[in-house]
């Protein structure tokens, strides 16, 4: 079976082995539910006849846990024998990565391409999306921004993370939101991280210290395919993961990962142009009576999104309310940082909605399906969000679920989310996430002896 884009392939492949002849192997990735890479390693002279023919892999693969192994209740890799799902490997991917022993090709896989792609890869979830706009003859415009820790690269005595020691005064690093001083302290992983996301064709923005000791946000430009963008979000994590070991760090994209501190957000901003170019949520300097339709939607499926926006136990510890920043309330606004769905100031009628209620725990392929899939709904049924939100907002949402449990029964039972991305895939998500969550219960902590023994 060839590949569609095999000879598009074969030519980046001669180009890339020109570039860098001293490349012996390569890595094959692929992303599943929970948003982690999986895949393999192989010598270099493999790369074409996988470019023309695809390769093979579990097609459970995609449905492991958090820890890479089998969830209980779950169908596939249990009872249907483990069969393997052909992948094709994404154009425009091949890079150089440099953080091993020496430099390797990395390059990504996806079912997307073939006569019959896994309905639970979450990149094919995405696809469909972004379909249906191109239906319309829309497509969706969108950058990504990502919080992320950097830690020490050792635990404490009970196994806790410790605050990273800034690299140029050795003490340990404090919270200063917007320090340039901070950011110079910590130039060179932040330097390597930036080289890194070079070699991988990531196109890098703003960067900046945040509200957390050794928390920092690197943006992403806007980004007219909507899968390149969520593909880079992906590999970027991974990039400052294995950058940070090379500097003695631990770095981590868990939505809280100290109570004390600010939790790592993932936000996204989306705006929508037609088969023309022009931004179908402007009206000149005034917004489009679409935007507030997206946003309509964005606001009534809110509820049923959020096991897709905080998909981990540790993810409902970010909602504390207060000045975290992070939203915990249906609700709306222009230029206020404190609601769900903020209408940034626009330039030139380039108007967007940013959604601000994901942690960066999410997987980016389905935090972006979702809101896609919210936004159509609204703009489809011409949804009213009701009034904007001009005052700061912390209290916490009695609407929202706002833990596991909860959040996944109102994804279960939401006909909107069913329709846009599909009945099965809803259903075997939140039997996923669920057996994740009581795979993780299942473990007595030395806290419930010093409590109740």
């Amino acid at each position: 079976m060839n590949h569609r884009n095999s000879n598009k392939l074969i030519r980046e492949i001669n180009k890339f082995l020109k570039a860098n002849p001293e490349v012996w192997q390569f890595e094959v990735l692929a992303s599943d539910i929970c948003g982690h890479f999986f895949g393999k390693r192989y010598p270099i002279n493999k790369l074409e006849s996988f470019a023309r023919e695809g390769l093979a892999m579990p097609a459970s693969m995609f449905t492991l846990s958090t820890l890479g192994e089998p969830l209980d209740g779950l169908y596939y890799g249990i009872d249907d024998g483990d069969p393997d799902a052909h992948f094709y490997l994404v154009p425009g991917s091949l890079c150089l990565t440099q953080w091993g022993n020496r430099p390797r090709a990395q390059i990504l896989a996806s079912t997307c391409d073939g006569e019959d792609p896994s309905f639970f890869e979450p990149r094919q979830v995405l696809q469909k999306l972004v379909t249906a706009f191109a239906d319309k003859k829309w497509r969706p415009m969108v950058a990504f921004e990502l919080e992320f820790y950097l830690f020490d690269g050792k635990r404490n005595a009970d196994g806790l993370l410790q605050v990273v020691r800034n690299p140029k005064t050795g003490r340990v690093d404090t919270a200063t939101v917007l320090s340039n001083t901070r950011i110079g302290d910590f130039e060179e992983v932040i330097d390597d991280i930036l080289h890194a996301c070079q070699l991988q064709n990531i196109d890098t923005g703003a960067i900046s210290s945040e509200l957390g000791p050794g928390q920092f946000e690197i943006n992403f430009n806007h980004h007219a395919d909507v899968l390149r963008a969520a593909d880079e979000t992906c590999l970027f994590k991974r990039i400052v993961i294995e950058v940070a070991k090379r500097h003695g760090m631990a770095a981590s994209f868990i939505a809280k990962p100290m109570l004390e501190h600010a939790g790592n957000g993932l936000h996204m901003h989306i705006s929508v142009v037609d088969d023309k170019g022009n931004n179908i949520f402007s009206r000149g300097n005034k917004p489009h009576v679409r935007l507030h339709h997206a946003i309509g939607g964005l606001l009534a499926t809110m509820p049923a999104a959020m096991s897709f926006w905080a998909p981990n136990i540790n993810s409902y510890r970010r909602y504390r309310g207060g000045i975290s920043c992070a939203p915990v309330s249906l609700t709306w606004g222009d230029e206020n940082r404190t609601v769900a769905f903020r209408i940034p100031l626009a330039k030139q009628g380039a108007w967007r909605v940013e959604n601000r209620v994901p942690g960066a725990d999410a997987n980016p392929y389905l935090a972006m399906a979702v809101t896609l899939a919210s936004m159509l709904h609204g703009i489809n049924n011409k949804l009213d969000p009701g009034g904007p939100t001009t005052e700061a907002v912390n209290g916490r949402d009695e609407n929202l679920p706002l833990d596991m449990a909860r959040a996944l029964a109102t994804t279960n039972d939401s006909e909107a989310l069913q329709k846009t991305m599909g009945p099965d895939f809803i259903e075997l998500y939140c039997r996923h996430r669920s057996a994740e969550s009581v795979a993780f219960s299942n473990f007595i902590a030395s806290r419930e002896y010093d409590w109740y023994l």
